[in-house]
Parts: structure tokens; C-alpha cells; sequence
């Protein structure tokens, strides 16, 4: 069986950094939510974890691409910082990049958009550190069709 090309969403850091505090506050639903759009516990927490990963090398990157890889359940989150040209000041930025399952990564705006009407525009500010605003503008990345 042929595989299917590789895909993968690019993310400026600031929306990323949105969507990993977004996602990250999925721990606070109730539990049956994942479970019901298609998270077992498992992947919930790989996804966190990847991101997690992400986060700790995003601060001189320009940004974030998430590569959707293989559905093996076992596989792990692949992470490779890229170092970039120099940008106009001669800094050099770099792409950080991780590979996510795409069954994972296909549910994910699944899973992060109920976060803003279960905890409420005040209470996802303060958990969170962004309003629903920006939440949504963050997320819209993650709403595909493949």
C-alpha cells in the first residue's frame, strides 16, 4: 500500500503558543469529553507531551510546523530544531518541528474547541492567558479537511 504524502501545518510561534496553553487546559474537561470525539487518554497525553517538547525550544524559533506522521499508536512525537537564515537584524531564527501522529493531529481542533465555552472567556484567561478571541484566531489553523 502506498503511503500517502507527508503533511504538516505550519504555526507562527504566537499561535502556537496559544494552541499549547488551549490544549493543555483539555486536562481540566471531564475525561469523557476526549474520549468522545476519539482521544483515548494515551494520545491525549502524547499530544500534550509533544507540545510540551515544542515549548521548551520555541523561543528563538520563527515557527512551529507540525509534521502529521504515522498512526502507529507506539510511535513517538519526533522533534528537530532547524536553524534558519538570518533575519533582517542578523539574528538567526530557526523552524522547530515535530512529528505528530495525523490521527491525533486531525482531532486536535476537536479537542481544543470546546475549551473556550466550558471554561468560560474569564476563567480561560486566567488558565490560559489569552480570551476567546485570540483562541479562535489561534485554532482556525487546526480546522481542515483531509
Amino acid at each position: 500500500m502506498a503511503e500517502s504524502p507527508a503533511r504538516s501545518i505550519t504555526l507562527g510561534v504566537d499561535q502556537f503558543e496559544v494552541i499549547f496553553q488551549v490544549t493543555h487546559q483539555t486536562v481540566n474537561l471531564q475525561e469523557s469529553r476526549p474520549m468522545e470525539i476519539g482521544f483515548t487518554a494515551a494520545e491525549l497525553q502524547k499530544l500534550i507531551d509533544a507540545l510540551r517538547n515544542v515549548d521548551a525550544h520555541v523561543a528563538d524559533a520563527s515557527r512551529v510546523c507540525i509534521q502529521l506522521g504515522g498512526d502507529e499508536a507506539e510511535a513517538p512525537a519526533g522533534l528537530r530544531v532547524l536553524a534558519g537564515e538570518a533575519d533582517g537584524a542578523g539574528a538567526s531564527r530557526s523552524e522547530v518541528t515535530a512529528g505528530i501522529p495525523s490521527r491525533i493531529v486531525k482531532q486536535w481542533h476537536a479537542l481544543v474547541q470546546p475549551i473556550v465555552s466550558a471554561l468560560g472567556s474569564r476563567e480561560l484567561f486566567l488558565r490560559a492567558g489569552f480570551g476567546p478571541d485570540e483562541v479562535e484566531a489561534a485554532v482556525v489553523g487546526l480546522d481542515f479537511d483531509w
